[in-house]
């Protein structure tokens, strides 16, 4: 049994940093890893430019939230805007820790708490480098993530290939480049997979796409691999939003297929989108790039199979691990289409699946964040007060 006041430390704080509560994965790690730390007994806040949005409603209500002030700009012209807010934050408020949620905001934070006593922790949330990527392009943002390691305190990655480039040895190595597992597998996805049934011949095969509708996600190669499939019986429901729900409709329309496509919106409720992904057949995830995807890891953890693209190293363990297809070219509609079927002619088990991301469960990867906290605000010469030595190695 894990008790509470084994993580407390004196007079230790922690502000977690997040643009806004947008639909992102990086928004909902950010906002459990809030509520978790105050649970183990540790002073955190939430520091955001934007205090609503789609998930702001799985904040707990006794978490403090700080505004930094933005101007109204892009978004990535307001974070740059309002570094000498957050700085001013950061010497005002002196948390031990500053914690940024993803990519966009590591160099933010590593500079705001640059001079001062506390240490900044960036978490590297999409690919270093981008599949397809080469040349002078690769090495540019393979050099900027490097340098932003270096300037961080600690950084957070949840992939071994990730972990190596970082790491490299160079003027630009980054230290204290951490593994963690994803805080994504619930009590909820672990129950539903227990509770799964054998399939019903004769339904129609269901699918799942879940993720915002941009470039990103390229749900264009998943509509054009399932129109070459209109032998077999399936429906398709699509969760979220974004710029290209008129031109995916548009295209569903041109390839015959948009009376088997249900584009569902956005789903906010946790409990409603683990139903859909236990009803599901399979869960498709054609993205060109990601860092490890939170989706592909929910489906598996409530027993449900993936097809996936190959838009990031760090889903091949896992996708080898639930014995599931190899992931398959970006942007290749017809190996799609043939992964697709594969995967319908051999279903994993579901417990194999959920032993494949068993160490993403919610609670036990909150809980390597916080060990890891703890590290690192003991190297830095803070006292924590009775954490045991156990706690610290487990």
């Amino acid at each position: 049994m894990f008790h509470a006041p084994h993580w407390v430390k004196q007079d230790c704080s922690v502000a977690i940093y997040l643009y806004e509560p947008g639909d992102g994965g990086l928004d909902r790690v950010a906002i459990l890893l809030a509520n978790h730390l105050l649970k183990r007994g540790v002073d955190v806040e939430l520091w955001m430019t934007r205090t609503d949005g789609p998930v702001a409603g799985l904040i707990d209500p006794a978490v403090p939230v700080r505004r930094v002030p933005a101007p109204p700009f892009s978004r990535r012209l307001s974070m740059i805007a309002q570094f000498p807010a957050l700085a001013a934050m950061v010497r005002r408020r002196r948390p031990d820790i500053l914690y940024s949620a993803g990519n966009q905001s590591n160099m933010l934070c590593a500079l705001a708490a640059l001079g001062t006593a506390t240490r900044a922790v960036g978490r590297i949330s999409n690919p270093i480098v981008r599949p397809g990527q080469r040349g002078l392009s690769a090495w540019i943002r393979r050099s900027r993530f490097r340098a932003i390691a270096r300037a961080s305190a600690m950084t957070i990655v949840m992939g071994e290939a990730d972990r190596m480039t970082l790491t490299q040895a160079g003027p630009l190595a980054g230290r204290q480049v951490t593994l963690l597992p994803r805080p994504t597998v619930t009590p909820l996805l672990e129950r539903l997979r227990r509770q799964r049934g054998a399939r019903t011949d004769g339904r129609p095969w269901h699918f799942l796409m879940v993720g915002r509708l941009v470039e990103q996600k390229d749900h264009a190669t998943a509509l054009l691999a399932l129109a070459r499939l209109k032998h077999l019986d399936w429906r398709l429901k699509i969760v979220g939003r974004g710029p290209l729900r008129r031109d995916l409709k548009a295209l569903c329309e041109r390839l015959g297929i948009a009376e088997r496509v249900d584009f569902a919106g956005f789903v906010g409720d946790p409990a409603e989108l683990a139903a859909l992904m236990a009803q599901a057949d399979l869960l498709l995830q054609p993205s060109r790039w990601e860092g490890l995807v939170a989706t592909l890891i929910e489906a598996l953890g409530c027993g449900t199979g993936v097809v996936a693209t190959d838009s990031t190293p760090n889903i091949r363990p896992v996708l080898a691990a639930a014995g599931q297809h190899a992931p398959v070219p970006v942007g290749d509609a017809d190996a799609f289409a043939d992964a697709i079927l594969w995967a319908l002619a051999h279903p994993a088990p579901a417990a194999r699946l959920g032993e494949a991301v068993k160490e993403h469960g919610v609670e036990s990867a909150l809980d390597a964040y916080l060990r890891a906290f703890v590290r690192l605000a003991r190297s830095g010469g803070m006292r924590w007060r009775g954490v045991a030595q156990n706690s610290l190695s487990r």
